[in-house]
């Protein structure tokens, strides 16, 4: 199946983001600067993309029992961590994201001093390492200031752009209710590109800290419990 490049999305958001992060709860809701937008790997600067909400229902596509079959539960349909347990780093940048309305926090759990970061359309929840790989505060890779190592993004691509080019087929499913995830390793960072059940965003994980790393991430990844948002686009819960 030939599917959509999801090449270093996570890196490029990271990258933008950490020109804008701070220790500080930042003006999420502002867009963020011509030099914060993502580079194309031809140097060309990329189109911003535009949190619209999905014009569809939150709903995964339809698999046979028989595609379902023996596969693992998703990590994200365990108990849903409770708002006021969240951290506050991405309950803040959630609530000023434009795609609040379709697009659950999602966090790793046991992991802590979470940093938001500013993300066009979406958000973004980043961890520093001391001394591990990451992503500099001018934007650059770097080998070991730490910053940046590993973090989670709520995007603003619809979950069907995951989908092949030429069929449209949907990716095959990871878990037993319907979620994909798809892990890649390239340029020294491992990254995942994640369908959520009743969710109508595509999220990214990285981890600058190998793909071990990352698939522990993903195994700890749970939704957090929050209310409809008042807003214009409809919400559905991960339950």
């Amino acid at each position: 199946m030939r599917k959509r490049s999801m090449l270093a999305i996570a890196v490029a958001m990271g990258m933008a983001a950490c020109g804008s992060s701070t220790a500080e709860a930042p003006a999420f809701a502002e867009a963020p600067s011509e030099a914060q937008v993502s580079e194309t790997p031809g140097g060309e600067s990329a189109e911003p993309v535009v949190a619209e909400a999905p014009t569809t229902d939150f709903v995964l596509p339809s698999y046979s029992e028989e595609q379902l079959a023996g596969l693992p539960d998703a990590p994200w349909s365990s108990e849903q961590v409770a708002a006021g347990a969240a951290p506050e780093a991405v309950m803040n940048a959630w609530t000023a994201a434009d795609n609040r309305g379709w697009c659950a926090p999602l966090v790793p759990s046991g992991a802590d001093g979470a940093r938001a970061s500013a993300l066009d359309g979406g958000w973004a929840l980043e961890f520093d390492e001391a001394g591990a790989p990451g992503i500099g505060a001018d934007g650059d890779t770097c080998r070991r200031c730490g910053r940046s190592a590993f973090g989670i993004a709520g995007t603003s691509m619809p979950v069907d752009s995951l989908n092949d080019f030429e069929t449209d087929a949907a990716p095959e499913p990871t878990y037993a209710d319907g979620s994909a995830t798809m892990v890649t390793t390239e340029g020294g960072v491992a990254s995942a590109t994640i369908s959520v059940g009743g969710q109508g965003c595509v999220y990214q994980v990285w981890s600058f800290l190998g793909e071990d790393h990352l698939r522990g991430l993903i195994d700890g990844l749970r939704v957090v419990a929050v209310e409809p948002q008042d807003d214009g686009n409809a919400f559905a819960s991960a339950d």
